[in-house]
């Protein structure tokens, strides 16, 4: 679907918004700063050392966090990354740690990626126990992850699931599992979709939340330094949730809300028709991500209120300022 020339204009005034208050800054959610940063995330942070260099523990654990920021508001979950202790997050995002649990564990539905999918009926009790009934007697680690991330009662399985999906693979860690992508397919996009396809064999990894990892490890507009840059097309890892839903409904897209494939396409027309390299000095022309970033944000309340640079908190409200077509969609001002 073609997008409409105001469709294209009311995006572009919500870039240039974004990149006036917020683009670059180390409060930009769902960004790699937000990886880094221990007042955020607690002890699941990494150093932008160990990212820069593409430290493969450094990468698993970034996987691990970014399959939190799902079906609940980003604050809400850095709450629970911030309350989970450094051992405890040491256990739940180091490959060898994991599986050395299932393989000393007599569960058998710890041992293979296909079991733990498909026959593992981790949950909870009404007390908020990790319980199931296929072995409910034993005591599984996976009862006390789904406690620690204080999500879903499967919750639990998602790291395990994760370091389960790279012995599927035949690979000992991310690097190794991107290495055999990029030496099967015929070029980044296959590349892309492909590595994409992989990750979204482990439990809660979706095409959103394995676009959301990707983007931040290969856009150079996200980290210039972003260590997987070569080999994989990062114009393909665009993060679509209901903020982004938000957006696109407000400019009236008319295409399928349920389809991720077409609202994506979507986001990558508009990023087509506009030059980003003409707004903001550094970023390429082309970036489907920061496009869909600047959607995300702008209709994101819940953050804008809690970023004390957001213009929500001006006073007098700058609203006289913003165009009117930027205008009509802000639900973040005071008027709104």
């Amino acid at each position: 679907m073609k997008p409409t020339a105001e469709q294209i204009e009311q995006t572009r005034a919500a870039l240039r918004w974004y990149f006036d208050l917020h683009y670059g800054r180390p409060w930009d959610p769902g960004t790699p700063s937000m990886y880094f940063d221990q007042g955020m995330i607690g002890r699941f942070a990494v150093t932008r050392e160990a990212f820069v260099r593409g430290d493969p523990a450094a990468l698993f654990r970034m996987l691990v966090t970014t399959v939190m920021f799902q079906r609940r508001q980003d604050l809400q979950i850095m709450r629970i990354l911030r309350g989970i202790s450094p051992e405890e997050a040491l256990e739940l995002t180091d490959v060898d740690a994991l599986l050395a649990l299932a393989d000393a564990h007599e569960c058998p539905h710890n041992k293979s990626l296909d079991a733990l999918l498909n026959r593992c009926d981790l949950t909870k009790d009404k007390q908020g126990r990790g319980c199931c009934e296929a072995n409910a007697a034993l005591d599984c680690p996976l009862k006390l992850h789904t406690v620690l991330l204080k999500r879903y009662g499967h919750f639990g399985k998602v790291p395990l699931s994760a370091a389960l999906m790279l012995r599927a693979h035949g690979a000992e860690d991310l690097e190794q599992l991107r290495q055999q992508v990029l030496a099967e397919a015929a070029g980044p996009a296959e590349a892309s979709r492909l590595i994409l396809e992989r990750l979204a064999v482990s439990w809660r990894i979706s095409e959103k939340i394995g676009s959301m990892f990707l983007s931040a490890v290969t856009n150079p507009a996200l980290d210039p330094e972003a260590p997987w840059q070569e080999g994989l097309d990062h114009a393909r890892f665009v993060v679509i949730d209901s903020n982004v839903d938000l957006f696109l409904r407000a400019i009236n897209y008319q295409g399928a809300m349920t389809s991720y494939a077409r609202r994506r396409e979507f986001i990558q027309a508009l990023a087509e028709a506009i030059d980003l390299s003409a707004m903001q000095p550094g970023v390429s022309a082309y970036n489907p991500r920061i496009v869909q970033q600047a959607m995300y944000l702008f209709m994101s309340v819940t953050h804008r209120r809690h970023l004390s640079a957001d213009c929500s908190h001006d006073e007098p409200p700058p609203c006289a300022r913003c165009p009117d077509r930027l205008k009509a969609l802000c639900a973040a001002s005071p008027h709104g």
